[in-house]
């Protein structure tokens, strides 16, 4: 059985998030698993959201 990861590492999730992905006109909400970590830098990006990839995220469901 596959081991639950964080969506942008290796490291075991710590928390569930809403989070709504874009990139341009692309919107997507999602609810993802992320690690400690990553979740202290999406709440630190705050409404402006954090680039990953290419794609944008931001907590929440706007």
């Amino acid at each position: 059985m596959a081991r639950m990861r964080c969506l942008w590492c290796i490291e075991p999730p710590y928390e569930e998030v809403a989070v709504l992905k874009w990139r341009g006109e692309e919107r997507e909400r999602l609810t993802v698993q992320l690690c400690r970590k990553h979740l202290a830098r999406l709440k630190e990006a705050g409404p402006a959201g954090r680039e990953h990839k290419g794609w944008w995220y931001k907590e929440g469901w706007w």
